[in-house]
């Protein structure tokens, strides 16, 4: 479209290059921020483990040839009304989109990819503006500012994002598996757990590498339970079938405690095995106790503890204590016996209000909200 106006002929020159930056901006953001672990699984699904990923280098490939598919299609579409410019850029979002929509159920993966008639609306739709623009075109005589026209085209820039974001993969609890999984790759255990700090129903697969980097910070018996532990001591550790992920967590489980386990091989059964063997390292021992911490035997894991260590207040971490402390309100024969009458204390307290009138559900809210990050609260309510 040639127009008579000075003015808005340097708009409709502007217009694409705002659109190129937009774009180019959003995609390296999307991609190497937001998506960055889905596509490094994406590849090494699709690729069978034989590639590494390059997450920089990705992200300006894809933008790259994304953005070039937009300017070719700005110039074919050149005859589009200036504020109807940003639908050349459709298609361009449409294949970042697919870029990032795989779905990986071995990952616990619960989301699922837009069902066919969403991109068959998205195309017609797509159609739809291209004959609206087609049949009711600018006149050469426009004469409106350069907010005018930009307006819109930002407008559709920001719908054409949501739609991106719409069809693409954003299942959280799979982006936080993937992004612990990337963090004890990289050796940054503190994030690996805030990672799943905030993960309520998290992954088996996400449970093992929380056990993990906790294990690696020496904190396993401190803060395990500050973590939900919906499966037993079967979240501690990594199935051999996990090697599904772009980083092998198996391989690293077993380097962290010697041994890797078998695909058929009770979890307290493999920890009891190997750290009953002459140079067991001491990781195993600590993940043994939590097995049975986690299985809820109080009885063995009283047994195993004191094979090793003294029960004292000082030494011992915090959810061993209160395991102790458990254990000795429900059988006051019991010798040696721990002495920490804050934590015993505490535990009254716990106690107490566990016994309160009222129904289950009201007086597991307000034990939660005061003892969630203790093991009695797990004993009790999970």
């Amino acid at each position: 479209m040639r127009y008579s106006h000075p003015q808005v002929r340097q708009t409709a020159r502007r217009i694409p290059i705002l659109c190129v930056i937009y774009f180019a901006l959003f995609s390296f953001f999307w991609l190497f921020f937001l998506q960055r672990d889905l596509l490094a699984q994406t590849q090494f699904v699709m690729s069978g483990g034989t590639t590494i990923y390059r997450p920089v280098s990705a992200a300006l490939l894809c933008t790259f040839l994304l953005t070039g598919i937009g300017g070719i299609l700005t110039r074919l579409f050149s005859w589009l009304p200036l504020r109807m410019g940003v639908l050349a850029w459709f298609p361009s979002f449409i294949l970042l989109g697919l870029l990032t929509h795989w779905h990986f159920p071995m990952l616990a993966d619960v989301g699922s990819s837009p069902h066919w008639s969403v991109y068959l609306l998205l195309f017609f739709l797509f159609l739809l503006g291209l004959f609206l623009g087609r049949y009711i075109p600018d006149s050469s005589k426009e004469n409106g500012t350069f907010s005018t026209y930009a307006w819109p085209n930002l407008l559709g820039l920001l719908l054409f994002s949501s739609v991106c974001v719409g069809i693409s993969n954003t299942d959280i609890r799979l982006h936080r598996t993937l992004l612990s999984a990337r963090c004890l790759e990289e050796g940054d255990y503190g994030r690996a757990l805030r990672a799943a700090r905030w993960e309520t129903h998290p992954s088996r697969l996400l449970s093992a590498q929380t056990a993990l980097a906790l294990s690696e910070r020496g904190i396993l018996g401190d803060s395990l339970f500050y973590y939900p532990q919906p499966y037993g001591s079967e979240g501690l550790l990594p199935l051999p079938s996990d090697s599904v992920l772009f980083v092998d967590f198996p391989l690293a489980a077993g380097l962290h405690l010697g041994y890797k386990r078998g695909a058929h091989t009770r979890a307290t059964f493999f920890l009891q095995v190997i750290a009953n063997r002459e140079k067991a390292r001491p990781a195993v021992r600590q993940y043994l106790l939590s097995a049975h911490l986690l299985d809820k035997q109080l009885g063995r894991f009283r047994s195993e503890l004191l094979h090793g260590d003294t029960l004292s207040a000082e030494s011992l971490p915090m959810h061993y204590r209160e395991a102790l402390v458990l254990y000795q309100a429900v059988d006051s024969m019991l010798q040696p016996r721990l002495e920490d009458s804050l934590l015993v204390a505490r535990y009254e307290e716990f106690d107490s209000l566990r016994h309160t009138l009222g129904k289950r559900r009201e007086r597991q809210y307000r034990v939660r909200e005061q003892f969630a990050n203790t093991y009695w609260y797990y004993y009790f309510f999970e």
